[in-house]
């Protein structure tokens, strides 16, 4: 019954995808209208904007005080306000073009919270390509009626997040390389300022359905959210050798030998390599050289065999609490005591993974330690 009720409707959503007609509707008009993602803010879409350089003030300017990216939702980030800020916002309608793509080839939507910057022992560009693994064997797994937002491929982190941070800075008129030198590389706030507002925001249409104005702003663009474990990074190493400690060695050999910029990360010129005989006090210093050496390399190899995942991740942290509050926000709205859902309707909760299984109904309403929020 359903089925026959809606064909009508999908049959003419494929004629308009398929016909001339589509060339006369325009991006906007359908993020709008149609699938319900926010247009840009009138200031980040001026061209050249900031054709005429930003004083050293305004670049690295920042806002006073934490701020919530999203009214009224309980997270909250100091991030930059002047270039940064408009870089961010065009990004930002980078992604929601992404969704709108996705929701309109009817794909399920699942946003992959990974660790992406160098922290702990962890290495930025190791960090991508383990999100990358990750992506691709749930893609296998799941098949062609799922889209994964993978954030590694929008962050400076990787070579396609730079390639479009350095897009969205030529459009408004910015030389990135001289803002980085001036204000420094983006804050964790500002990505999370991104993320949570691409991640929270949704009007009352979303794809080609009407959520309702009590769901407004509830994540309604997203049906899951998968976050990274140690089962995910330990199969990510696993192809390249039997055991893990094999896998780490091989990659790290693998990337030192023909990536030049984890090379240069994993180089230190100062140690000597001559042969220096027993520790004295006279050879200790070029001993503790080479201890700092090795310890970058031990704490590489800690790092991915213990460690990678989202439990060491501050951005990640974040997430699971966006994904939290999304849930209670959604079970809050959709209170009935007259239907028994004094708690609200839990079938309406976003789904949640973690480390390749589906994430127990506890843990997903207990909280964890903040990351980059306030």
């Amino acid at each position: 019954m359903l089925a026959g009720r809606f064909r009508p409707l999908r049959r003419a959503r494929e004629v308009l995808f398929r016909s001339p007609l589509r060339r006369l509707i325009s991006t906007r008009t359908l993020s709008t209208r149609t699938l319900g993602v926010r247009c840009m803010t009138k200031d980040a879409a001026v061209p050249k904007k900031w054709s005429k350089a930003p004083t050293d003030e305004q670049a690295r300017g920042t806002t006073s005080e934490a701020e919530a990216p999203v009214p009224g939702f309980p997270i909250k980030y100091v991030w930059h306000t002047g270039p940064w800020y408009d870089i961010f916002e065009l990004q930002i309608q980078k992604l929601r073009r992404d969704i709108l793509r996705a929701k309109a080839e009817d794909k399920l939507v699942v946003y992959l919270s990974c660790p992406i910057s160098s922290r702990g022992g962890g290495y930025s560009t190791t960090n991508v390509d383990v999100a990358r693994h990750v992506e691709r064997v749930l893609l296998e797994r799941w098949g062609e009626g799922f889209w994964i937002l993978n954030p590694a491929q929008y962050q400076l982190e990787s070579k396609a997040g730079t390639g479009l941070m350095n897009e969205h800075a030529d459009a408004l008129g910015i030389d990135l390389n001289q803002l980085i030198s001036i204000a420094g590389r983006p804050f964790g706030g500002d990505y999370m300022r991104m993320w949570t507002t691409v991640l929270v925001e949704n009007d009352t249409r979303v794809g080609y359905g009407d959520a309702g104005k009590h769901l407004v702003n509830t994540g309604q663009h997203f049906d899951a959210f998968y976050f990274i474990g140690p089962r995910d990074v330990q199969s990510f190493f696993l192809r390249e050798g039997e055991t893990l400690t094999d896998g780490i060695q091989a990659y790290f050999a693998r990337k030192f030998a023909f990536d030049p910029d984890f090379r240069e990360e994993y180089s230190d010129p100062d140690p000597s390599w001559a042969r220096l005989g027993p520790r004295t006090a006279a050879n200790d210093a070029q001993y503790q050289l080479r201890d700092g050496w090795n310890a970058k390399r031990l704490d590489f190899f800690r790092f991915y065999s213990l460690k990678a995942g989202v439990n060491f991740s501050l951005g990640s942290h974040d997430e699971w609490l966006i994904f939290r509050a999304l849930n209670a926000a959604r079970r809050d709205r959709t209170r009935n005591p007259g239907k028994f859902m004094i708690d609200g309707d839990v079938g309406d909760q976003i789904a949640g993974f973690f480390d390749g299984g589906q994430i127990d109904p506890a843990s997903t309403e207990m909280p964890v330690a903040r990351g980059y929020s306030r």
